[in-house]
């Protein structure tokens, strides 16, 4: 399901659909066009820039992995772009607006002057790099969302429509049990918007709040929302659907994008690394996947006690059989680099306390099994942290920790707790790591999967 091929069919159906001048189509993007497979990440997302412009996109928000490469890259990107990128609540740290990046842009349809606004989610200010977001910050966007609706409609809007860098979750269905940082703004606007094309969380949305149709439609191009509404606002029918490639048309011109992008990296994405004995997914908590590559952070510094990364950080699974480097590049895409901490064992129990307690992200550790008592308040919940010899860690003995750069400067608020904690760069990257530690070992590899964070009582 999904991909450029798949998402071309589903535009070009739904365009069919909408003949002028009964009906026009327009077409929002939420962002994060970037990172995820190598084939574009290796490029710095040049390829999605081309096959959007190829699509015929009409506008985006800008997503918090378009900063991935920071602002000078994500501004080559748009002016390679035949369509605007919006972020109506990025600001410099004294308040006033970035003169590279615009809050709003109206396109004209026939009868319909339509306005959209883009926002970026408030997550974000933890989520990117923070050399990527020096001297800038996001801002609460409901009251700028309020103001530029207003401003839209005096200049002549009659649909406003958001593209919304912020998201949430429903049930299955995407129609229920809706919640998350997009609905509860969505209930906090006081001037009208039109519909909410939502982004970041890569889930099903396809929900009204405040009597606006909200559409989220996954990741990858796994999905397109189609919202229609009338002059004036009204919605006429509300729906998501899935782009599987074997029943839509396949569009020749994207299908040879695509190859052409695959197969300027192909021959380096194709190198077996390894072979695994079973598919490992990156699913649940404390999947196997994840615990064999934070083994691999750790074993990147011989002597590392402990190792712990964010379970975003790891973007697909793999399945049994061989492993390329494309594979692997498909899993860690961000290139973050490895960092040694060295501190005390208090200083480490308080860092594994905040990693037991993130909400942000679920976390991975090696070296260690840590039980974290949910009885005790937050901030004295971890009672154990047993090293591999069976051992109790030692408060006053000191260890070394590798945790990756993106934690290191507070991405997810997860920075070591301790400032005269020693910090060095490895020079190595976490994928880099990764590829080294799964040579290193028999083939076919197997996953660890004992239990390494203990809770107690154990969850439901």
């Amino acid at each position: 399901m999904g991909g450029a091929v798949a998402l071309a069919g589903a535009i070009s159906r739904a365009r069919s659909e909408c003949t002028p001048p009964r009906c026009y189509a327009v077409l929002v993007d939420a962002g994060d066009e970037f990172q995820g497979q190598a084939a574009s990440t290796i490029a710095r997302g040049k390829p999605v820039s081309e096959i959007f412009n190829a699509l015929g996109y009409d506008v985006a928000a800008m997503g918090n992995h378009d900063l991935d490469w920071g602002a000078d890259t994500l501004r080559l990107r748009m002016a390679e772009e035949r369509y605007p990128v919006l972020s109506a609540n990025y600001r410099r740290l004294d308040g006033r607006s970035a003169d590279w990046i615009k809050p709003t842009a109206i396109i004209r349809r026939g009868p319909f002057v339509v306005g959209v606004i883009g926002i970026m989610t408030l997550e974000a200010n933890a989520a990117i790099m923070a050399k990527n977001l020096v001297g800038f910050h996001f801002v609460d966007p409901v009251p700028i969302v309020d103001s530029l609706a207003v401003d839209l409609r005096r200049r002549g809007a009659n649909i406003v429509i958001l593209a919304a860098h912020s998201g949430g979750r429903c049930d299955a269905t995407g129609t229920a049990d809706c919640h998350g940082e997009m609905l509860v703004n969505a209930g906090r606007f006081s001037q009208k918007i039109d519909a909410i094309v939502s982004g970041h969380s890569h889930e099903l949305v396809n929900t009204s709040v405040n009597g606006i149709p909200i559409t989220g439609a996954r990741t990858a191009g796994q999905a397109i929302g189609v919202i229609d509404l009338a002059l004036g606002g009204r919605v006429v029918a509300h729906d998501v659907r899935f782009a599987f490639p074997d029943s839509l048309p396949r569009d020749t011109t994207i299908a040879r994008m695509v190859s052409a992008a695959i197969a300027a990296v192909g021959p380096r994405l194709n190198a077996p690394i390894t072979a695994l004995a079973e598919d490992l997914r990156n699913v649940g908590r404390d999947y196997p996947l994840g615990m064999l590559l934070v083994d691999g952070m750790r074993a990147a510094l011989p002597g590392a006690d402990f190792a712990a990364t964010n379970a975003t950080g790891f973007r697909s699974s793999l399945q049994a059989g061989v492993v390329t480097y494309g594979n692997l590049f498909d899993v860690q895409p961000f290139g973050n680099r490895l960092m040694a901490v060295t501190a005390s064992g208090a200083s480490m129990r308080r860092y594994f306390e905040m990693l037991s307690v993130s909400r942000a992200s679920s976390v991975f550790i090696s070296g260690a099994v840590v039980t974290v008592d949910t009885t005790r308040p937050v901030g004295a919940r971890v009672s154990a942290v047993t090293l591999p010899n069976g051992r109790e860690m030692d408060d006053r003995a000191q260890y070394t920790i590798v945790i990756t750069d993106f934690l290191v400067t507070g991405g997810l608020g997860l920075a070591f707790p301790d400032s005269s904690a020693v910090t060095k760069d490895l020079s190595i990257l976490d994928l880099e790591a990764s590829i080294a530690y799964l040579r290193s070992l028999p083939s076919p590899v197997r996953a660890p999967r004992e239990r390494r964070w203990l809770v107690v009582p154990p969850r439901p």
